[in-house]
């Protein structure tokens, strides 16, 4: 019989509170207790005792994610941690294989988290997904940027003022997250909780919001999280009015998701920093559902594909997969394999981050080329995005 780590969530809270400040040297305020209990509210909490004391712990955090179309259950992980005198005998590993053991059963078909390290959550299948891109200008090269159109208006308050407006924003773009989370109003709230962001909204002449932008201040740089626009005039107006503190902090920055390069938006590239970032981690849980309800490009011929996942057995063995007249079949098959690969490099090619096709040329899996290729012209090939961190 496999061991439970699931804790009673209402009756270990201070004990994993304490933990997860002496783990990550945290210090106790009410800000933080305030988004901690939010977060800890909504999460799967899995720990380890010993003799009456919580020493490994970490939370799994049930989220919706939109990808391409298709909504699947995915559940980030977080505050993975061990206290020091503990470390070393497996804990936090013991707890990563309950969760996914949990996703599986509870029919989760993805997982992502943000690693301390690379290398040990591959041990679990998981693998580097999701890049941010952070463009940075220093004062003296901000350009004299005027739009071509003045119409309408940028109104300025905090994050938590203008989720009325941003919420809708957001959820009619949700097409186009590649990945990213179908954000519920409680992690919403959550985020004005944890960040002390600012909000500039951008409303056309009959005073629709078409776009907005998140951002931070600090003493020298204004941060740009995120920039969402409908229209040519609420980019413009938006970028204009990030432009205009170019006098009042020493860099303007902007993290973006897409880690797709346009910094020849500019006039001078050369005068932006660009800094390619490895972000989150993912791992597909549910081969069978993340393959059956995929959103395959077009039809095509059976792809056989020997899988081996060493945390979930289930993953293991060779999958067929194909689509005819828009109907998609996937199963297990005892036929020999066309492609060989591990969860973490399939997970990579049917997220989008790297060809199959590559990921064979490179020695990351083998097998046949033409069936790679067939396969990836199916396979979205646009790259995932993940705005949030939990």
């Amino acid at each position: 019989m496999t061991a439970n780590y699931r804790l009673d969530a209402a009756s270990n809270r201070a004990a994993f509170y304490q933990l997860y400040l002496y783990a990550f040297n945290g210090q106790d305020t009410d800000a933080r207790r305030q988004f901690f209990n939010a977060r800890y509210a909504h999460a799967w909490i899995y720990g380890i005792q010993h003799d009456g004391a919580l020493t490994s712990g970490l939370y799994s955090l049930p989220f919706t994610v939109d990808f391409h179309g298709v909504d699947y259950r995915m559940n980030g992980i977080g505050d993975v941690m061990t206290a020091p005198e503990f470390s070393g005998h497996g804990g936090a590993g013991t707890l990563i294989k309950a969760a996914l053991a949990d996703m599986l059963e509870q029919h989760v078909t993805l997982s992502y988290l943000a690693p301390f390290s690379y290398s040990y959550y591959r041990r679990f299948g998981y693998e580097q997904v999701f890049n941010h891109v952070t463009y940075t200008i220093n004062r003296g090269d901000v350009p004299q940027y005027r739009p071509q159109t003045a119409a309408g208006r940028v109104v300025r308050s905090s994050l938590a003022d203008a989720l009325s407006v941003i919420k809708p924003l957001y959820a009619q773009r949700r097409a186009e997250l590649s990945g990213g989370l179908v954000r519920e109003d409680w992690w919403w709230d959550y985020l004005t909780l944890k960040n002390q962001w600012d909000a500039a909204v951008y409303y056309d002449d009959q005073d629709v919001a078409q776009g907005y932008m998140v951002y931070e201040r600090s003493a020298t740089t204004l941060t740009v999280h995120k920039l969402l626009t409908n229209t040519t005039a609420a980019f413009e107006q938006l970028a204009a009015f990030t432009f205009r503190h170019g006098n009042t902090f020493a860099q303007l920055r902007y993290e973006s998701a897409d880690s797709r390069y346009h910094g020849d938006w500019f006039a001078n590239p050369d005068t932006v920093v660009t800094v390619v970032t490895p972000y989150m981690m993912a791992r597909i849980v549910d081969l069978a559902d993340f393959s059956q309800r995929y959103p395959y490009r077009h039809d095509f011929e059976p792809v056989r594909i020997a899988v081996t996942d060493n945390t979930l057995s289930a993953n293991n063995g060779t999958w067929s997969l194909s689509r005819a007249a828009g109907t998609v079949t996937v199963g297990q098959t005892t036929d020999s394999a066309d492609i060989s690969v591990s969860i973490q490099q399939l997970t990579k090619a049917m997220m989008g981050a790297t060809s199959l096709t590559t990921l064979l040329q490179r020695g990351e899996g083998s097998g046949d080329l033409d069936a790679a290729q067939r396969l990836d012209r199916a396979l979205q090939d646009a790259e995932p995005q993940v705005n949030d961190y939990f």
